[in-house]
């Protein structure tokens, strides 16, 4: 069953013309919608162009307005939300905490989901403050909390389980659960930390470190020198069943004495399938994750960039469009050797490192080589920079669910 793609009402979003943009504002299958990535961006006919206004407390109601309008269309409301990522430009940090109350008007109290918040290098709007992701679902929520007393006052839970499905919140371990905290000089002892944590909440839900499909790092740039000795912590939480995984060196984390944020999909039950292209395997035989793993009804695909995986390569020089359609390129291999489309994915996030944001609008063309009508939900953001390759300038990771 291919995705289902949300059309709205354009009377009900009057803040932009949809049809000029190579993604969708919502895709769906199988009961789970991916929301495309919001910011407050309208159309001003005065100036004659796309801007955001007002102050960042200003600009998060008009995103969740906007998200509402999506879900609605789906024919689902925000107590379908599973997890919200906030990406939060650096000059905004001071108000953030106060988008705190808009988010409980908006998603009410009682109702359980995960979330992260991050602080980008910058948004692709240079007026915009926050861009807001979500992903929802149908079906009852249950939500997933190992005891821990301080979630009761914040507008999330540690993670949430719908059906086969478990979504997490980020998590630091900069400090643990009673907010001590340890190893301000060590990434490896904080990741060990965070997967420590993560496992009691999988545990939760009844799964396991081989349950989970997706790992999502975000990285301060204070540590990325140390963070490849984070693999040894990987092989010892997942032993040799990786998830696909991607890794985003972003301008800092909330709690700036954090090195790395983690965020993790598991599936329970259900057959698992390691997608391997046998050609790439020079490139990913020493990487504790695999290029995509699907369970269930989620097909998670690793990171891809401008790397050629046969030849540990960079392509494309410094042209963002070439650099993308390597990127696409890989993710549509992936997906064939695993027997699926570029049609069955229903999510793609771009992160565009800062000296390839000028060119980005260049990447559209790209994705329609790849989607052509069928476009899947999008989010676009600045990282800091490609992990360990400067003159990289975008990595794109998908999602598809079958």
């Amino acid at each position: 069953m291919s995705k289902n793609i949300i059309e709205v009402d354009p009377a009900k979003f009057p803040w932009l013309d949809l049809n000029r943009y190579t993604f969708c504002m919502g895709a769906e299958n199988s009961g789970i919608l991916y929301l495309s990535g919001q910011t407050a961006s309208e159309y001003d006919p005065k100036l004659d162009r796309v801007v955001c206004k007002g102050d960042l407390l200003d600009q998060t109601r008009v995103i969740y307005e906007k998200l509402a309008v999506v879900l609605e269309a789906a024919g689902m409301s925000f107590q379908n939300v599973v997890q919200t990522v906030d990406y939060i430009d650096a000059t905004a940090l001071p108000l953030y905490r106060e988008t705190g109350a808009i988010r409980k008007e908006y998603l009410g109290d009682n109702n359980p989901l995960g979330a992260t918040g991050i602080c980008v290098e910058r948004l692709l709007r240079p007026d915009a403050f926050i861009e807001v992701s979500m992903v929802a679902m149908r079906g009852e929520k249950k939500p997933i909390n190992p005891g821990w007393d301080r979630y009761g006052q914040l507008t999330y839970v540690p993670g949430v389980e719908v059906e086969d499905m478990v979504w997490t919140s980020g998590f630091v371990g900069s400090e643990d659960i009673n907010g001590q905290t340890n190893y301000p000089q060590d990434t490896a002892r904080q990741v060990e930390l965070t997967y420590g944590i993560i496992g009691k909440v999988l545990a939760g839900a009844g799964v396991g470190p081989e349950d989970v499909v997706k790992t999502l790092d975000y990285i301060s740039p204070q540590c990325l020198l140390q963070y490849p000795n984070t693999a040894d912590v990987r092989r010892g939480f997942f032993g040799d069943r990786f998830p696909a995984s991607t890794n985003i060196p972003v301008n800092r984390l909330l709690r700036p004495e954090g090195h790395v944020e983690i965020e993790v999909v598991a599936v329970k039950g259900g057959d698992r399938q390691e997608i391997r292209v046998p050609e790439w395997e020079q490139h990913y035989g020493g990487l504790t994750q695999n290029a995509g793993v699907r369970k269930g009804r989620i097909l998670q695909i690793s990171g891809q960039s401008s790397v050629d995986p046969t030849t540990g390569a960079t392509v494309g020089g410094y042209d963002i469009a070439a650099q993308t359609e390597q990127a696409y390129s890989n993710i549509a291999r992936i997906m064939g050797e695993g027997g699926y489309s570029m049609d069955d994915i229903v999510n793609t996030i771009e992160w565009v490192a800062p000296n390839g944001m000028m060119d980005y609008r260049k990447v559209g063309e790209v994705r329609r080589k790849y989607f052509g009508d069928r476009f899947p939900s999008a989010t676009g953001v600045s990282m800091h920079q490609i992990l360990g390759r400067p003159e990289q300038l975008i990595e794109v990771t998908a999602v598809a669910v079958i």
